[in-house]
């Protein structure tokens, strides 16, 4: 009696994660790969804003996704590998961030360094916090805690064999770094990179609010979808911001 519960339960398991892959994944593909058979791929592709607004999205994703993947290795670092007090508090400090959908962060930027934004006002700043850096600001803001818990998993689960034998034959700690931690590293931090730049990259929350005229291809679909009902417009777009993603679930199938 108890394995027939136990297989009918794992029946309806698999009936609900099937279910939920085709309505948030089959189903929307099959709609946007539907809409591109009427859009005009010469013309978007050869439209000098959507050729703008692709380079202002690498430009942006690549540097946040560098200091972003930076910061996040550092405090990773400190957390697991060094006696820091207090590494619970200062753990659930830099995740929370995670919490906070991305157009909160950008609207945090505005208040504190808008134009009439609080520490602008008090520090008496006289810079805008609109386009580029913004964008940056927002994104690393936006995107460290998923890298720093994606490090931090692979530093905290390394062997120490390696470090312990290093550390009885007397070999320097700069030397474990580059001989040990560098080659294990190299993998599973390319990963890292992957997932940081297609968040950073599909992410419109941050440029919508602090972006200015600095467009990026996430403001180009939502001012395409919906403020002209372009949805063929956008469906192109949605499959260039797709490609990151693709390219990084490939890489981390083949690496496995």
């Amino acid at each position: 009696m108890i394995v027939i519960v136990k297989r009918r339960n794992c029946n309806f398991t698999k009936i609900i994660l099937a279910l939920f892959f085709l309505v948030s994944v089959v189903l929307p593909l099959i709609c946007m790969f539907a809409n591109l058979f009427t859009a005009d791929l010469d013309k978007i592709f050869g439209n000098k804003s959507f050729f703008e607004a692709t380079l202002h999205s690498l430009q942006v994703s690549a540097v946040s996704t560098v200091i972003s993947i930076s910061l996040a290795f550092l405090l990773a670092w400190c957390m697991t590998r060094t006696k820091v007090k207090l590494k619970g508090f200062f753990s659930a400090v830099i995740i929370l961030p995670m919490l906070i959908p991305s157009i909160s962060h950008g609207m945090g930027l505005v208040i504190l360094f808008g134009q009439n934004g609080q520490l602008t006002k008090l520090l008496g700043l006289n810079w805008s916090i609109y386009g580029f850096w913004g964008i940056v600001a927002g994104s690393v803001m936006y995107s460290l805690p998923v890298a720093y818990l994606m490090i931090s998993d692979i530093l905290q689960y390394e062997d120490s064999t390696p470090y312990e034998a290093a550390s009885v034959l007397g070999i320097p700690r700069k030397n474990r770094f580059l001989s040990i931690t560098l080659p294990y590293m190299r993998k599973p931090m390319i990963s890292v990179l992957f997932a940081t730049f297609t968040l950073i990259v599909t992410d419109y929350g941050v440029p919508v609010m602090v972006g200015g005229k600095y467009n990026t291809l996430p403001m180009m679909m939502y001012n395409e979808v919906i403020g002209r009902l372009d949805f063929s417009k956008g469906s192109v777009i949605g499959m260039v911001l797709l490609v990151p993603a693709v390219v990084a679930f490939v890489f981390d199938f083949i690496s496995k």
